[in-house]
């Protein structure tokens, strides 16, 4: 068994050949070319690889990263992820808290130095300090 799987692993490297002694030279050029350009991309910040549809770039590992749901979810959705499965489901995403209080609190104006009453200069006041009209 071990003869038949050793000559047909020499029949396929032997068909790998290429005719031409330029195709090392070239593949070794090549390879150089991509390792620089993925080296100045991940100097400026960005992925080493160009990231697929469906991922996005971490600046921090310059790796690409798989969205969740592969960024398939509508606007009006969100994905739920589980252990199995990832799906669009309907409703908005986003965090949400209660606001617990009985009274708005607005913030006071305090000048830094009063205005000047010889001059013309218009006086602001804080809508909290003003009075109702009568």
């Amino acid at each position: 068994m071990s003869r038949t799987l050793a000559t047909t692993a020499l029949f396929l490297l032997a068909a790998c050949k290429t005719g031409s002694s330029n195709t090392l030279q070239g593949a070794a050029v090549m390879t150089g070319v991509a390792l620089g350009a993925a080296a100045v991309e991940r100097s400026q910040g960005g992925c080493i690889a160009i990231c697929t549809n469906g991922t996005t770039c971490n600046g921090k590992t310059g790796l690409c990263e798989v969205l969740p749901c592969r960024g398939r979810c509508e606007a009006d959705q969100h994905c739920e992820v589980s252990f199995t499965d990832s799906k669009c489901v309907a409703g908005g995403t986003g965090v949400t808290a209660v606001a617990r209080g009985a009274e708005t609190k607005t913030p006071a104006i305090v000048p830094v130095q009063l205005p000047n009453s010889s001059s013309a200069a218009p006086t602001i006041v804080p809508t909290a300090e003003q009075q109702p009209p009568k």
